[in-house]
């Protein structure tokens, strides 16, 4: 992403140095733009090709062929909020 806006400073600063100073701005930031711009075209491509290659497969399928449990009787996953209960949590771990 950065490599744009560089781009886009040097497209900027190519202009204004041709219309106000004069050719040697255009004939040094100008081609400097242009090949700042083809090298972040070419990055993005070879990563975008590259993500693609090495993402797998993105559909998404269950593993198995059951259906998720209804009921929320289980442990919620909360974490014990008072201390007593921590001390209780740890323990029946042990």
């Amino acid at each position: 992403m950065w490599l744009y806006l560089l781009v886009g400073l040097l497209v900027v600063l190519g202009i204004i140095g041709g219309i106000f100073g004069g050719g040697i701005f255009t004939i040094v930031l100008l081609p400097l733009a242009l090949l700042v711009l083809a090298s972040a075209v070419v990055t993005g491509m070879v990563a975008r090709s590259h993500e693609r290659k090495t993402a797998g497969s993105t559909d998404a399928s269950p593993t198995t062929g059951r259906p998720l449990p209804h009921d929320s009787s289980g442990s919620t996953g909360r974490v014990p909020t008072s201390p007593e209960r921590l001390v209780d949590a740890r323990r029946e771990q042990q």
